[in-house]
């Protein structure tokens, strides 16, 4: 009654102060885990150590924060391709990025027009490319996640493969497990569903299955409930613009907004350096566009949850929350052209001061100073054509300013349980699915093992709280 009655006051307050209404997020209303935001070094060459700090490092506004690095399969073993995403791999991965391995052709004697343009892959291959593609994460042991094709249903003249629904359905069921790593299929070129349907309708593949993955080329965003509902991490993991103007920001801002309101664990961009379309330059410096990216993959970190909540008010303007571990972030995006103002209402979580970073066609990563939350509200006063990002600092954030590094799960990938290298001073272990709902909680435990044998496979999280810090782990469920 009395959080009800303060939130009541606080909205009563910011509506009438404020002309348009507030954007309100409730805590208790969460939404899809975080897994984090990327870029390919497909046929990039190797890059270099500047680069790689640049772009997966997060220390300073010189560096972007990325915590996924997409690597491109070659067809040819022997190719030094194979070496330079080696290379690329080791050192994000040693930055804490996660991997993802794309194959944009089998091998030409695998397939139907001994081709790496085009053509289908033989069947009686099919054996033969889960090795080949197991082969890669051997040579690669960095790498993570393992997609089946990129764009399999467009006819290109560059590296490719064609595949049909049923051929990539009768794959998951038969050949994915041979890999030996958590399989991403179907990465099509318009995010069309009608591959991931089929696979994921079917029992046998989904099981062998962990990620759905696509692209947004000639489509809008849109959830995937069949994904979500299934536990399955849902990624975009390729587009792009050309230009470098701040009109091409606000575009690409939106772009993410609109994968994370829509339930997207994930968002990859496609080249990190390459002309053209890239957010860095060659050495390390940022883009107007890696400025842009910054201001989602250096504060929204892996883990994070997203909150439910007002994403929009005024036109052309949008609002999202996330909650971390210790504290929490908040984007907000004006597209407009002139300066926009807009309250914020926050229930179910007592928060403290807010620092802005903004990033717009003045302005990069912008240290804006701090703002006092009073009574869980703010208000604040939004640049035309901008993204602004608010580290929120909770009241009782202080407990939790220490990570408990000393407290690991295994085995990740788990099959009946999973087990903690402590629980000494544990109070609660809680595991949330990728669409951040609360599957098991467990409160003070008296032995390590926490079971997971009844839960579906796919990505989990467990936040594991002690009596003076918390952590997050992600963990794999077979």
């Amino acid at each position: 009654m009395k959080k009800t009655f303060f939130l009541f006051i606080a909205l009563f307050f910011a509506t009438r102060l404020f002309s348009q209404s507030p954007a309100i997020f409730d805590y208790n209303l969460t939404k899809q885990v975080i897994h984090g935001f990327g870029a390919a070094s497909a046929w990039h060459g190797q890059l270099s150590d500047a680069e790689i700090n640049a772009a997966f490092g997060n220390a300073d506004s010189t560096q972007m924060g990325l915590s996924i690095l997409r690597v491109r399969i070659d067809p040819n073993p022997a190719s030094s391709s194979w070496v330079s995403e080696k290379s690329n791999a080791k050192k994000a991965k040693a930055k804490g990025a996660t991997i993802l391995a794309s194959p944009w052709s089998p091998p030409a004697y695998m397939k139907t027009n001994n081709s790496t343009t085009g053509g289908f892959l033989k069947p009686e291959y099919y054996s033969s490319y889960a090795n080949h593609l197991k082969n890669f994460c051997t040579i690669v042991p960095e790498v993570d996640i393992i997609s089946l094709q990129n764009e399999p249903n467009i006819k290109v003249t560059y590296e490719s493969c064609d595949w049909y629904a049923w051929q990539m359905l009768d794959f998951c069921k038969n050949n994915a497990p041979a890999i030996g790593k958590p399989v991403m299929m179907p990465e099509t070129y318009n995010f069309s569903i009608k591959y991931s349907d089929s696979i994921l309708s079917n029992a046998t593949a989904l099981a062998n299955i962990d990620y759905v993955g696509g692209h947004i080329y000639g489509t809008s965003v849109r959830s995937y409930p069949l994904a979500t509902n299934n536990n399955k991490g849902l990624w975009m993991t390729e587009h792009y613009l050309n230009g470098d103007t701040i009109e091409t920001c606000m575009e690409m801002s939106k772009e993410i907004m609109d994968c994370l309101f829509g339930n997207m664990n994930a968002y990859v961009w496609w080249y990190l350096r390459q002309p053209g379309c890239n957010i860095i330059n060659s050495g390390g410096s940022f883009k107007l566009k890696g400025y842009t990216m910054a201001q989602f993959s250096k504060f929204i970190r892996p883990g994070y949850v997203r909150v439910n909540g007002t994403y929009q008010t005024i036109p052309r303007m949008n609002m999202l929350l996330f909650k971390g571990p210790d504290k929490d972030v908040l984007v907000v995006l004006n597209q407009n052209t002139t300066a926009k103002s807009q309250s914020f209402v926050f229930s179910n979580m007592n928060l403290d001061m807010a620092t802005k970073y903004v990033t717009s066609e003045t302005k990069r990563l912008a240290n804006e100073g701090s703002i006092k939350i009073t009574n869980n509200a703010f208000l604040d006063t939004f640049d035309a054509q901008s993204i602004t990002t608010y580290v929120i600092k909770r009241v009782s954030s202080a407990i939790h300013e220490t990570v408990a590094d000393d407290i690991r799960i295994f085995p990740n990938p788990a099959e009946d349980y999973i087990q903690l290298s402590s629980v000494e001073h544990v109070k609660s272990v809680k595991i949330f699915n990728i669409s951040g709902q609360l599957v098991r909680s467990v409160i003070k435990p008296t032995t390590s093992k926490i079971a997971v044998a009844d839960l579906l496979p796919g990505t989990y999280i467990a936040d594991i709280e002690q009596s003076n810090c918390s952590k997050r782990v992600r963990f794999l469920k077979k």
